[in-house]
């Protein structure tokens, strides 16, 4: 729009110096020089002066402004006229043969009244042709005029007076010619400051759109930033909990390593102790194997000591029954003897025999009344190990204990088995030493019979003192036959008692085996739940599948799904990121797209 105001500005200066010119031309118009000489010696001797002071002042050729800013009523400065500041007063004073109506008129030559370029006059267009000045069109035409009116003739005045009819319907014709393109150009400055008006106010709105769409902009922005930090505090919480469930897993991990390196010890423990154990298992049954075959030695010992002493007894019948026949002979050379007092030394002897059976038979007794007490010790120690036996029954649960106390019962029992074989031996010593013995006193009390019997064939003596002799012998196989009875008897008890321990440990053996393999069966279901409580590392998950199981395919998925999540904890990692990644993508998608509705909405407003 510049260069529009430019041109209504050169276009109204432009007008301004033809109405100048015009106004100029027409005030010169009826003026009659009257001296002539005057003027010839005015144009042949010119006044510098006076021709500078007429001389009109020259425009300054217009130069190219730069670009101003638009404006919608666009003023151009009012220049000044020269013509205004020429001395008017020759005018004036050539106008005085004017008024008294002395002006000589001259017939003008005929010429044509169509002017054209090449036929023209030279205050027209084409008055500068052949020259070299710049200065040419309209900017020429007011210099046309001559500067000093007197020294122009009249025929020169008339011929310069049609010019300027001619130049001044030219003129007229440039000026409505100009009026035209003025009014087409204000029509065209009216349309385009109307379109300037719509474009301002489409910059306008336009504007007021933008201003929307940046405050909507910073508000999504806004809730842009939000969400991020929401889900950077969502991911950093995740983050968090993750870490601290794998340093509780971690932690649970090293626990569970730490209870089974325990259990591994103890499981070693136990193990070494089993294999201890077994090899006291292994010697104890050698060594009852070895007590057992001893016991059948002692028990075919017994067999044929039995049969001996029915052997003895028979010969001792036999033997009393002689020996009965022999004493009542005896008997009265007994009673003879002791008639007179007379005491041999084979009696005194016999006597002497008889107070040493007599101290062997207390000596028997006492031993007789340890075996008992030690029968009633035995009695007592069964009576305890079944109270034990019925005790590690009843407490089931607390298996430890129990096999504790019924090893403490079995070691017991193995001292006491052990002290039993002890005394056995020494038992089977001290009978076979009074066998021994016997069969030795026998011997001698034979050979003291066939001294007798020698002594008397050749000495006879009383019947009182071979009473005495018969009654000391009835006596002393009295005394040999409780002996023997005892012994037999003493030895089927002690043999019963060893039938019972024995049955007594077998049966201890038979409950010990039950108790290992429950205590067996308790490590086995404790490692199994061991292994079940540490599931998330492990793949012992076959006790929860045993009690789960469906049908639905939805639930084969999950649980292979859950078993590939527990065994493997990359699955677990890449499951956790895919989440993470898929709802930050769904949160950018969401977020970078804006509905269709929004730009409708906008453009409504």
């Amino acid at each position: 729009m510049a260069w529009f105001a430019d041109l209504a500005g050169k276009a109204e200066t432009l007008l301004n110096n033809l109405d100048e010119q015009t106004g100029a031309a027409l005030r010169n118009h009826n003026v009659v020089k009257a001296r002539k000489q005057e003027n010839s010696d005015f144009i042949l001797h010119p006044d510098p002066s006076w021709n500078q002071r007429k001389r009109p002042i020259p425009r300054n050729l217009k130069k190219i402004s730069p670009v101003p800013e638009p404006r919608s009523n666009y003023t151009p400065a009012r220049k000044i006229s020269p013509i205004q500041n020429l001395n008017k007063s020759p005018v004036k004073g050539n106008q005085e043969p004017v008024r008294n109506g002395v002006v000589k008129t001259k017939k003008p030559l005929k010429k044509s009244n169509q002017y054209t370029l090449d036929n023209c006059p030279d205050t027209l267009v084409c008055d500068t042709k052949g020259s070299n000045t710049d200065h040419f069109g309209l900017r020429q035409r007011r210099h046309s005029l001559p500067v000093d009116l007197e020294i122009v003739s009249d025929e020169e005045w008339t011929y310069r007076m049609q010019n300027l009819e001619v130049e001044n319907v030219m003129l007229k014709n440039e000026l409505n010619v100009l009026n035209r393109e003025v009014a087409d150009l204000l029509e065209k400055l009216r349309k385009t400051q109307d379109e300037f008006n719509s474009i301002q106010t489409e910059i306008k709105l336009a504007k007021q759109e933008n201003n929307d769409v940046s405050s909507e902009k910073d508000s999504l922005r806004a809730q842009l930033e939000q969400i991020k930090r929401k889900v950077d505090d969502l991911v950093n919480i995740e983050v968090v909990n993750h870490k601290e469930r794998i340093r509780i897993l971690e932690n649970e991990l090293c626990a569970q390593k730490d209870q089974n390196t325990e259990l591994e010890d103890r499981i070693k423990e136990l193990t070494e102790k089993t294999n201890e154990k077994e090899t006291t298992h292994l010697k104890l049954e050698s060594e009852l194997r070895h007590a057992q075959s001893t016991i059948t030695e002692l028990q075919y010992n017994l067999g044929k000591s039995n049969a001996e002493c029915h052997r003895l007894e028979k010969d001792w019948e036999t033997y009393k029954v002689r020996v009965k026949s022999m004493l009542h002979a005896k008997d009265d050379e007994i009673k003879s003897l002791q008639n007179g007092l007379n005491i041999n030394e084979e009696s005194k002897f016999l006597i002497e025999q008889l107070e040493s059976v007599r101290d062997e038979r207390d000596e028997l007794s006492v031993v007789l009344d340890q075996a008992r007490s030690e029968l009633d010790e035995m009695k007592q120690l069964v009576g305890q190990l079944e109270s034990r036996h019925v005790a590690a029954e009843r407490v089931v649960a607390a298996l430890r204990d129990a096999l504790k106390e019924e090893r403490a019962a079995r070691n017991r029992a193995e001292s006491q088995s052990a002290a039993l074989s002890n005394e056995l031996k020494t038992f089977q010593e001290e009978t076979n030493q009074t066998i021994s013995n016997l069969s030795d006193s026998l011997r001698e009390k034979e050979a003291e019979l066939t001294r007798m019997r020698e002594s008397s064939t050749s000495v006879r003596t009383s019947d009182s003192s071979a009473l005495n002799v018969a009654d000391y012998d009835v006596t002393q196989d009295t005394i040999d036959n409780d002996k023997i009875y005892y012994l037999t008897q003493s030895l089927v008890q002690k043999q019963g008692k060893i039938d019972s321990l024995l049955a007594d440990n077998n049966t201890l053996r038979i409950q010990l085996d039950k108790l290992e393999s429950k205590y067996k069966a308790e490590l086995s279901k404790q490692r199994a739940t061991n292994t079940h409580s540490v599931v998330h590392f492990q793949d012992d998950c076959r006790a929860r599948s045993r009690n789960y199981v469906s049908d639905s395919s939805v639930a084969t998925l999950s649980m292979r799904i859950g078993l590939l999540m527990r065994r493997y904890p990359i699955f677990r990692l890449f499951i956790l990121v895919y989440m993470i990644g898929l709802h930050l993508w769904v949160f950018t998608v969401l977020l970078s797209n804006t509905p269709d509705t929004y730009i409708t909405r906008a453009m409504k407003s």
